[in-house]
């Protein structure tokens, strides 16, 4: 399902310069939707795609229990929306339509005629297939960017990583940037705008999305059947990222014959990028978020290390497992994704768990209020210690970037944490 321009969440400042050019009907034929992953950018995009392709866009009032839905727009300003009734609305909700293109890495796939690609990049046969068309004799491909709207509001592209362009990839784009036929539309999505060239930022519109708060968060994640404190927990350890959160919620764990350790069975992905595939409540009680298994296993170890029931290598090997579960599920979800890299992804992100852990013992040692605490028992722990643990986090994070050995950086970083705890509890 695709969402109402006016249902988006915790990006007010987007949501006013969009509803701005709305209304001025100045709408720029290219834009940069740049922010964290999983904020809401696509959604958005796609949001005002449906807006801009409706046959009859509807005006709002800007106030609803007489508090405005847009807080930086007055009370009298209107807001745009689609109609929900049209064709182009219908085909909107059924993902059928023809006028809305959707780009990304994964349609390698697809246009790579060797059959080799690994769809880690956006590659030119993707953007040529896709959006600008190829006049070779040899591999001749029709451009949709230049084809006539089929039910006549126009065309929207909308690429989704367009960080992962190639440079040759960008280049072709860029041309059709330069002289975009008339009510032809393009969004690039993005974590890392400047990735992007300079010519083609300067011929685009920038609109910057923010990590969501933790109330914002938390609120689809009890509707997807956590309770509070669990919705708290994963809203605060994704960083302001619904989508990552959603990922997370649909990898289920199991529990193991011999019951001693909870195995990750194969992940039901929510797709926000893709309407239809989100599961419902009720599915997603069938078992916890392995995510949780993660934060329970990683805060117990700490806490045991700290109060010398276990050593150093054990968090090693407790941390190496959680990143070996994570890329195993990664690679369930996407088989052609690389092994070695989602294993790098899956340290870093226990190692940022193990961060947040070191946070909470941080503010309850200096009498601050702690939201959401991740499970613990520990207590008394000086802060200078803490503060020496979060930087041998860092570094490893750093380390991990500059492709140091996995097995190794764990053995090295959890026992300098080791004695990093026992010297402050």
């Amino acid at each position: 399902m695709i969402c109402s321009l006016l249902d988006i969440q915790g990006q007010q400042t987007a949501l006013t310069h969009l509803q701005r050019v709305l209304s001025g009907d100045r709408m720029a034929s290219t834009w940069i939707f740049a922010g964290p992953e999983g904020v809401g950018k696509y959604t958005t995009a796609l949001a005002l795609a449906r807006v801009k392709l409706c046959a009859n866009p509807r005006k709002i009032p800007n106030q609803i229990d007489g508090q405005p839905r847009v807080a930086a727009l007055g009370p009298e300003f209107m807001l745009t929306d689609g109609c929900g009734q049209c064709a182009s609305c219908h085909a909107m909700e059924s993902g059928s339509h023809p006028d809305l293109h959707l780009v990304h890495r994964r349609l390698a796939r697809f246009h790579d005629r060797a059959g080799k690609s690994k769809a880690t990049t956006l590659g030119i046969d993707v953007i040529r297939g896709e959006i600008t068309g190829n006049a070779s004799p040899e591999n001749r491909v029709e451009s949709k960017l230049y084809t006539r709207a089929k039910l006549g509001r126009g065309k929207w592209f909308i690429i989704d990583e367009a960080d992962l362009m190639q440079a040759v990839a960008q280049n072709a784009l860029l041309k059709a940037l330069e002289e975009p036929p008339a009510g032809t539309y393009i969004v690039l999505i993005t974590a890392s705008p400047y990735e992007l060239l300079s010519t083609i930022r300067s011929r685009s519109q920038l609109i910057e999305f923010r990590s969501l708060p933790m109330d914002v968060l938390a609120t689809p994640l009890i509707a997807r059947g956590l309770n509070e404190l669990q919705a708290r927990q994963l809203a605060r350890i994704s960083e302001g990222s619904l989508g990552r959160a959603l990922q997370w919620l649909s990898a289920k764990t199991e529990d193991s014959s011999d019951g001693d350790e909870a195995e990750s069975s194969t992940p039901r992905v929510v797709d926000a990028k893709r309407p239809g595939t989100a599961r419902s409540a009720e599915s997603n009680r069938d078992s916890s978020p392995q995510v949780l298994a993660w934060i329970n296993q990683i805060g117990t170890t700490l806490d045991k290390v700290a109060s010398q029931q276990l050593g150093g290598m054990a968090l090693a090997d407790a941390l190496g497992k959680c990143a070996e579960q994570y890329a195993r599920i990664g690679m369930e979800t996407d088989p052609l994704a690389s092994r070695d890299r989602l294993v790098r992804d899956g340290v870093m992100t226990m190692l940022g768990f193990t961060a947040e852990w070191l946070d909470d013992r941080m503010r309850m040692a200096i009498g601050t209020l702690v939201r959401a605490p991740l499970p613990s028992v520990m207590r008394g722990i000086d802060p200078n210690q803490i503060q020496q643990c979060v930087n041998i986090c860092h570094t490893a994070e750093r380390q991990v970037d500059q492709n140091a050995h996995v097995g190794l950086l764990l053995a090295s970083t959890a026992t300098a944490l080791e004695h990093s705890l026992r010297a402050g509890s």
